[in-house]
């Protein structure tokens, strides 16, 4: 099999300067911009998620009365910072471990506004 090279690469027309590649303001800001409300969109399952623990969560008077509800365990496990992945290696005592954690460490001391405070961390 043989190679071959280009003869000779042409410098492109467009760029005569380095100023040619300096991008507008206005496209700049624009980007920006666009970025910003990407990111918002994709927050919106997240937010429904939290929003949803939250109720959840509405239903009962203290903390540790959230290992009750098993339909916030996963939302639980999140907010004690264990990622999708982490969790695969986790039996499900360490799981609990880990909740308890965040019931002990976090909420608790959070007194009244648990649930706000299981929501924040949720959303981290």
């Amino acid at each position: 099999m043989r190679l071959f090279m280009a003869k000779k690469v042409e410098a492109h027309r467009l760029i005569k300067s380095a100023d040619d590649l300096v991008t507008p303001r206005e496209q700049t800001r624009a980007g920006f911009i666009a970025m910003a409300l990407e990111k918002n969109y994709i927050a919106i399952p997240y937010i429904e998620e939290a929003k949803a623990l939250k109720a959840l969560a509405k239903k009962i008077r203290k903390p540790i009365d959230l290992l009750k509800l098993q339909d916030v365990r996963s939302g639980l496990l999140t907010a004690s910072g264990l990622s999708d992945k982490s969790q695969k290696y986790l039996t499900d005592d360490d799981k609990t471990i880990a909740i308890k954690g965040l019931i002990e460490t976090f909420l608790e001391p959070a007194g009244a506004y648990f649930i706000d405070e299981l929501v924040y961390r949720y959303l981290i």
